[in-house]
């Protein structure tokens, strides 16, 4: 089995990114896409998506871009920024790209938007850096 095979086996078992809806659209050695439904479980106490949820798919993508190398990788900062509140029930989407790559160091540029028929909405940017361990992803 190849790294992206790995990595793809392993987050159909994330807890979290199922029971939040998540799911992986494409993946290569350099980028990602994901996307999930917003719904009213998602929301915070104005009735807006939280933001909680937002960063979390940014975060699923983080994980499964920076640990498609089959080395367990593990966050050392992100930072994200919201630019927009999205509309209820959307569908958010998420577009992760590797910026730099080393042995031990990665960074990562992450950006969440919604799309409706007059163009794309930014949501959030995440730039996440993350650090390798050296160790390999148990299959399975």
């Amino acid at each position: 089995m190849n790294s992206l095979e790995i990595v793809r086996n392993k987050f159909k078992n994330d807890g979290f990114a199922n029971t939040m809806g998540i799911i992986l659209d494409d993946l290569t050695g350099n980028t990602i896409r994901m996307h999930m439904k917003l719904d009213p479980s998602k929301n915070n106490f104005y009735g807006r998506a939280h933001g909680g949820a937002i960063y979390g798919l940014a975060d699923a993508a983080f994980s499964v871009l920076g640990n498609n190398c089959n080395n367990i990788s593990v966050a050392v900062e992100c930072s994200i920024s919201y630019h927009a509140s999205p509309e209820d029930n959307a569908i958010l989407h998420v577009d992760g790209v590797v910026l730099s790559s080393s042995r031990k160091i990665g960074t990562f540029l992450f950006t969440v938007y919604t799309e409706e028929s007059s163009g794309k909405t930014l949501i959030a940017t995440m730039k996440s850096t993350l650090y390798r361990t050296g160790k390999h992803i148990v299959e399975g």
